[in-house]
């Protein structure tokens, strides 16, 4: 600027310095809060808050896969000890066939016990108010995504009320009238059959004692099951199965041989375990045989009953081995839940980097920038201060040259 009197830079350093002390303002706040305050409303606020609530929504789908994998944690517990429980019932019928009539009272009673340890749990068996293995489990969802679909499904079986101890030849034709190949006349259709299964309901022995003094209801809304439906049911178990039949149904396998000699169920044809079927002892003695064994608070008597014992023997295997796969579709479930709870939580980490970049402060930039700002304003002071003493010095220089 030329160097004259009139040179006065008061109203521009005073808008620079405004300016810059505004710009400060902002530079401070964005330091104390962590949120760039001079960050594009249109674009960049918009992303980063809409990053920031996808974040705090996956945070709270975390917590609920939290809760899924606790529940199914605490369920695995409990199936263990109950295991290890039926693992000791089958060491004392495992060692019964050796000791006299006294000792067995005394094995008989500990496997009562055992019996009364194990449907404690089983009533017991508790998180957050739920039953965990008295159906109160059987179709619980745990969100594992932001879309509604995004759901795991929790399922564990209702294993109270006796429904664990059934024999090998129960299981086996429960299974087989839930792949819908076996007819029962008693279930008109998949959907009833089904409908009764997630409540783990004994198939078999619903079918066959329908509408009778047992006072069975299993969901089917048929007659009581065609004697022909059992005999195919019966004809189609494993030969170690028939072979525990010809052991421990005594009268259905006499009745067998007195109507056909030579027959058992090992080599019995469907006809002719239908005709048996249609004998009340033999049929009532199948229907003990398949029904649940703890109706009614009953237990097992093996003393002088070989029968008894083997049929003890069948019942806790196959309760055990239940239990094992309870054990292991419950751990398959957690593992799913865990699964999907460590895909969340990676995504929320790149969320949270992600929205991290538009709304918040970059605290070096923002020092860095505030420094210079503080600068910016001390040099234009500097310079206001400069150009006030020019004309001073210019009054000066013509005083002398007047004198």
């Amino acid at each position: 600027m030329t160097l004259t009197l009139g040179n006065d830079l008061t109203g521009l350093v005073s808008r620079e310095v405004s300016a810059a002390k505004n710009k400060t303002r902002g530079l401070g706040a964005s330091l104390t809060t962590g949120n760039d305050v001079f960050v594009e409303v249109v674009v960049d606020a918009f992303l980063g808050n809409s990053l920031r609530d996808t974040e705090i929504l996956l945070g709270a789908i975390a917590k609920n896969t939290t809760y899924g994998v606790n529940l199914l944690t605490v369920t695995n517990e409990y199936l263990k000890t109950i295991a290890s429980l039926l693992q000791d019932s089958l060491k004392i019928i495992s060692s019964a066939g050796s000791f006299s009539v006294d000792k067995l009272a005394v094995l008989q009673k500990n496997l009562n016990d055992k019996k009364a340890q194990v449907n404690l749990l089983i009533n017991t068996a508790s998180f957050d108010s739920k039953s965990l293995l008295k159906g109160n489990v059987m179709d619980m969802e745990i969100q594992v995504g932001l879309n509604v679909d995004d759901k795991l499904k929790i399922k564990v079986n209702d294993i109270s009320n006796g429904k664990l101890f059934r024999s090998s030849i129960t299981t086996t034709s429960n299974e087989k009238i839930k792949s819908g190949n076996f007819p029962t006349n008693y279930y008109i259709n998949i959907n009833e059959i089904n409908a009764a299964d997630d409540h783990n309901t004994n198939l078999f022995f619903a079918a066959i004692a329908a509408h009778y003094p047992w006072g069975i209801d299993g969901g089917g809304s048929g007659p009581r099951m065609l004697r022909n439906n059992g005999a195919n049911l019966l004809v189609n178990l494993s030969l170690t199965q028939k072979t525990l039949l010809d052991q421990i149904a005594l009268l259905a396998k006499n009745s067998l041989t007195t109507a056909n000699p030579g027959i058992t169920f090992v080599n019995a044809n469907a006809v002719q375990l239908a005709a048996m079927l249609g004998i009340g002892n033999a049929s009532g003695e199948i229907a003990t045989i398949t029904k649940d064994h703890n109706r009614n608070g009953g237990n097992f008597s093996f003393v002088n009953n070989p029968t008894g014992l083997m049929l003890a023997q069948d019942v806790f295997q196959n309760a055990l081995n239940l239990v094992r796969s309870e054990q292991a579709s419950v751990l398959n479930q957690k593992n799913n839940i865990v699964e999907a709870y460590d895909a969340l939580r990676a995504t929320m980490n790149v969320i949270q980097k992600a929205g991290e970049l538009y709304p918040t402060t970059d605290f070096v930039l923002t020092a860095q920038q505030y420094s210079e700002t503080i600068r910016t304003m001390v040099a234009a002071i500097t310079s206001l201060q400069a150009a006030n003493k020019i004309p001073e010095a210019v009054q000066r220089l013509m005083d002398a040259l007047a004198r």
